[in-house]
């Protein structure tokens, strides 16, 4: 599966419809795209052509990134790496993975679990097309052996570094092999002049 990452020159999100074409066209050459939502603002394609087509998108900082799949349920999610207070873990972490993140010594350490545990959730709730209007608490990632397992049962977590600066993480409901495919804002451009 290949995962889209735009490096945007400004700050604005003028790009982001275009960015969402252009990794649809890609991935099916669908042209004439018309997006229609779920009950918690999901977008989505209504396609005859493609009736298990999913895509999804996120943005944080100066980057969007994006993926789609024509065979199984997507969410992804980046955030940019900041300091953070550690007092809002009990908000969104199990139990479970609380006791995780304190068992980590290093702050750097804690800092790595905490946004990958977020973008996992986030991913996780976007999947599923609900967002953030559920209880995040109730979602278990545990990292083991290096990786970070679900106990969703058939749900796949991948996550990794981006710039040294972001956090990415995808979770799909089929295992796929993920590809990074970087995209200019010229090749956007390009394709919105077609």
């Amino acid at each position: 599966m290949n995962v889209y990452l735009y490096k945007i020159s400004d700050a604005d999100n003028k790009y982001s419809n275009l960015f969402k074409r252009y990794i649809l066209l890609k991935e099916t050459g669908l042209q004439d795209i018309q997006f229609e939502y779920g009950p918690y603002g999901k977008p989505y394609v209504n396609s005859s052509g493609y009736t298990n087509l999913h895509f999804n998108i996120s943005h944080s900082g100066d980057y969007f990134v994006g993926a789609v799949s024509l065979d199984c349920f997507i969410g992804i999610d980046i955030e940019q790496i900041k300091p953070v207070e550690f007092d809002c873990i009990e908000y969104f972490m199990s139990e479970q993975e609380i006791i995780q993140f304190h068992g980590f010594p290093l702050k750097e350490d804690k800092l790595d679990y905490f946004y990958t545990i977020w973008t996992l959730k986030e991913a996780y709730s976007k999947m599923i097309g609900m967002g953030l209007n559920m209880n995040l608490t109730k979602v278990n990632f545990l990292l083991e052996n290096q990786q970070f397992q679900s106990i969703l049962g058939d749900v796949f977590c991948h996550s990794m570094i981006v710039d040294n600066n972001y956090r990415l993480s995808l979770i799909s409901s089929k295992k796929k092999n993920i590809r990074v495919v970087n995209i200019t804002e010229n090749l956007l451009i390009k394709e919105a002049d077609k």
